[in-house]
C-alpha cells in the first residue's frame, strides 16, 4: 500500500526560496524540452541514450534527479506548467530533527539545501504513520514549493471474515448487501444518494455560467472556477464519509468487502458520459483500499461478468434491467422483480462467497428456496484463466491469490 502526504514548508530565507524556485522552474523547462524529444523515440532506452548526456550537462542536476525527470516524461501525456521532482533517501535526500524537522534535498552535485517543515495536521499525520510502521523512501518538491512524502507499507495476508459485503457502484448511489455464508441477506442499504443530486444541480449551474463565460464575462469565469472547486471538494469529502460508513458496517457485521472490477467504458454521447461519471469510481476505490488496509479488512475485486443480469432467485441470466423501468431487475424465467442496484450488490457478494477457500460445495450454494446454478456467474473461460472470476486485492498487502471452479 502506498500513500502521499503534502507537507508545508516553514518560513525560509529569501536566498533559499530563490534557489528552490529557480530549481523548480529549471526542472519544468527541462521536462517540457524532453517531452519534445520523446516523440521521436520508440523505447525508453532509446530516449535515455538520446537525451541523457546533453541534458545532464545543460542542467547540472544530480543523476537521480535527472533520472526522475526522464521517467516522468516517458509516462506523461504532454507538457506541464509545473512538475514534482522526486528525491530518494538516503542517496539524494535525508531527514533530521533539531528544534524543528528538516528535509535536506540534493538538488545539484555537492549542493544540498535543508528545508524546514511546518508542524501542522499533515505533519502530525505523517509522523503517526511513521510510528505505525510506514516507511518513506522518497520525497518530492512541487512547483508550489511544497514537500510530498511518499510512504509505503507491506501488509500480511488477512484471515477471512465470516460474512461478505458486496458493493454495487452506479451513477446515483452505492448499493450494499451483507451476505452470510449460508446465503442469508443480513442487511441491504444505499449510500451517497446526495452526491448525485448535488452534482446534478452543480452541472446545471456550470452550464449556465459557461454560457456567460463564453461571452467574455470575467465574473462568470471566476464563478465557474469557484463552482468547480466546490464540486471537487464536496465529492471528495462525501466519498470519504461514505467509505468510512461502509467500512464501519463491514466491521459491525464481521464481513469482507467485495466490489466490481469496472473498466473504462467506451465513450458515447456527452450526456451518457456525464451520467456515468457522477459517481467517481476511481476515487471511491482508492479511498476504500486505504481504509480497508488501515482497518484490516480484506478487499476483493470481483469480475463484473453478469453481476447485473444474473437472477439470484432462479439462476437465470437475462437482459437484466427492465425495459420499462431501468431501476428494476425483471427475470423472465421466474418473474421476480427487485431493485436492480440491490440485485447487483447481492450478486457481487454471491460471487465472492463462491470463490472462498472454505466453500466446498459451490453447486449447492443457496440464496432462496431454489437452488442457484452458479456457473451463470463464472466466465466460460474461468478454467483457462484461474483468476478471472475474483481477485483478492487484499493481496496487495501480500501475494495475489485467486480461486476458480473446477
Amino acid at each position: 500500500m502506498k500513500r502521499a502526504i503534502l507537507l508545508q514548508i516553514d518560513e525560509i530565507t529569501s536566498k533559499k526560496g530563490k534557489i528552490l524556485k529557480d530549481f523548480s522552474s529549471k526542472a519544468t523547462s527541462e521536462f517540457n524540452r524532453l517531452w519534445k524529444d520523446r516523440n521521436f523515440c520508440n523505447t525508453f532506452m532509446d530516449f535515455h541514450r538520446k537525451t541523457f548526456a546533453e541534458s545532464k550537462g545543460r542542467t547540472g542536476f544530480n543523476v537521480q534527479v535527472y533520472a526522475c525527470l526522464e521517467r516522468t516524461v516517458w509516462r506523461s501525456k504532454g507538457v506541464s506548467k509545473g512538475i514534482t521532482v522526486k528525491f530518494n533517501v538516503p542517496r539524494n535526500c535525508k531527514t533530521f530533527d533539531m528544534t524543528m524537522p528538516f528535509i535536506e534535498l540534493g538538488i545539484y552535485p555537492r549542493n544540498r539545501i535543508a528545508v524546514p517543515i511546518k508542524k501542522n495536521r499533515n505533519f502530525q499525520r505523517y509522523s503517526d504513520l511513521l510510528k505505525n510502521g510506514w516507511i518513506c523512501k522518497t520525497y518530492g518538491l512541487t512547483s508550489r514549493l511544497e514537500i510530498v512524502a511518499y510512504l509505503s507499507k507491506d501488509g500480511t495476508e488477512l484471515p477471512l471474515k465470516k460474512n461478505v459485503l458486496g458493493i454495487d457502484v452506479n451513477s446515483k448511489c452505492f448499493a450494499i448487501t451483507v451476505l452470510s455464508p449460508e446465503g442469508m441477506v443480513l442487511h441491504q442499504d444505499y449510500f451517497g444518494k446526495d452526491i448525485w443530486e448535488r452534482r446534478r444541480k452543480l452541472f446545471e449551474r456550470k452550464s449556465i455560467l459557461q454560457s456567460y463565460a463564453d461571452t467574455g464575462s470575467s465574473h462568470a469565469n471566476k464563478a465557474l472556477n469557484r463552482t468547480k472547486r466546490n464540486e471537487h471538494n464536496f465529492v471528495k469529502n462525501r466519498i470519504g464519509e461514505v467509505v468510512r460508513d461502509i467500512t464501519e458496517m463491514a466491521l459491525r457485521y464481521d464481513a469482507d468487502i467485495s466490489i466490481e472490477n469496472l473498466k473504462r467504458f467506451s465513450p458515447k454521447s456527452k450526456r451518457f458520459n456525464r451520467e456515468v461519471m457522477r459517481i467517481p469510481f476511481l476515487t471511491f476505490r482508492k479511498n476504500l483500499e486505504q481504509r480497508c488496509f488501515d482497518k484490516n479488512i480484506k478487499l476483493n475485486i470481483v469480475d463484473a461478468w453478469h453481476t447485473s443480469k444474473f437472477c439470484s432467485h432462479c439462476g437465470a441470466v437475462g437482459k437484466g434491467h427492465d425495459s420499462r423501468n431501468y431501476a428494476l431487475f425483471r427475470c423472465k424465467e421466474c418473474g421476480v422483480e427487485v431493485n436492480s442496484d440491490r440485485q447487483a450488490s447481492l450478486n457481487i457478494a454471491i460471487k465472492s462467497l463462491l470463490e472462498r477457500r472454505d466453500t466446498t460445495n459451490h453447486d449447492s450454494f443457496q440464496i432462496s428456496n431454489r437452488r442457484v446454478p452458479v456457473n451463470g456467474l463464472i466466465r466460460p473461460d474461468a478454467v483457462v484463466e484461474p483468476i478471472v472470476a475474483v481477485r483478492h486485492v487484499s493481496s496487495t498487502y501480500g501475494k495475489p491469490t485467486g480461486f476458480s471452479r473446477g
